[in-house]
């Protein structure tokens, strides 16, 4: 089987080879390539690969720019940060995802099922590929509404610094130090935010980029966020760790 890599980070694409000939050595990754620009030469310097691993977001542009080109009837399995909830469409059309970060694990389900059903994977047009760039465009929320006692707040997605949930219930902490309850899970709410200003780093907090204003090593491999409350303590989950600091890398 041959093996195309399309990633912009050098270091994850030599991990994501080194993952796949874990798996099977028999495996050729036939090129590790960088960008949009580099990918289209490629695609029409070259005979097409059995199976394209392709990052979303390149350094020159989104990789749905290389499909707009080129054809290329080739089963593709993305590597993304983005949420699990904004790629539903991906196994909805047939075409399978891994979230960074990924390990042998990921590779393995997803090579196991390209092997047993790839005609699944087969894009014999660019329509899938586009309504998944449009799902990737969706809008997000720039506002909630908030209900204080007989009154309502509208508050803007640049006033909150973060949000957490306690007490079964899930809280809007404000740069200015308010505090509003919010009728809806924080997992939900995940989903609503710009994954580019927002991230969550555990189970209890979502955080926006610029109320961070320290980060500490933390023990067992983790990472302590200072915001601008001091009296809470965020802690980002170990297996987020290296999400985050792509995240912050953005």
């Amino acid at each position: 089987m041959n093996v195309l890599i399309i990633e912009d980070e050098i270091h994850t694409a030599q991990r994501l080879e080194k993952l796949i000939t874990q798996y099977d050595p028999q495996i050729n990754v036939v090129d590790k390539v960088e960008s949009v620009e580099d990918s289209i030469q490629w695609f029409q310097e070259n005979k097409a690969p059995d199976l394209i691993f392709q990052d979303i977001e390149l350094s020159d542009g989104n990789c749905f720019q290389i499909y707009d080109t080129v054809d290329v009837d080739v089963p593709i399995i993305f590597t993304t940060a983005y949420s699990e909830y904004a790629l539903k469409s991906f196994q909805l059309n047939s075409i399978d995802y891994v979230l960074k970060p990924y390990d042998l694990k990921d590779i393995k389900r997803v090579i196991d099922k390209f092997i047993s059903y790839g005609n699944l994977f087969q894009t014999s047009n660019q329509k899938v590929l586009k309504e998944v760039s449009t799902t990737n465009k969706k809008e997000y929320k720039q506002r909630f509404l908030i209900n204080i006692g007989d009154q309502l707040k509208s508050i803007s997605i640049e006033q909150i610094a973060f949000i957490k949930y306690e007490d079964s219930l899930s809280f809007i902490h404000l740069f200015d130090h308010g505090k509003y309850p919010v009728d809806k899970s924080i997992t939900t709410l995940e989903t609503e935010l710009d994954p580019t200003t927002f991230f969550r780093v555990n189970r209890k907090y979502i955080i926006h980029v610029n109320s961070i204003s320290k980060i500490n090593t933390w023990f067992n491999s983790r990472l302590q966020v200072e915001v601008n409350a001091p009296d809470e303590e965020i802690i980002v989950s170990r297996d987020r760790v290296k999400a985050f600091k792509e995240w912050l890398d953005l």
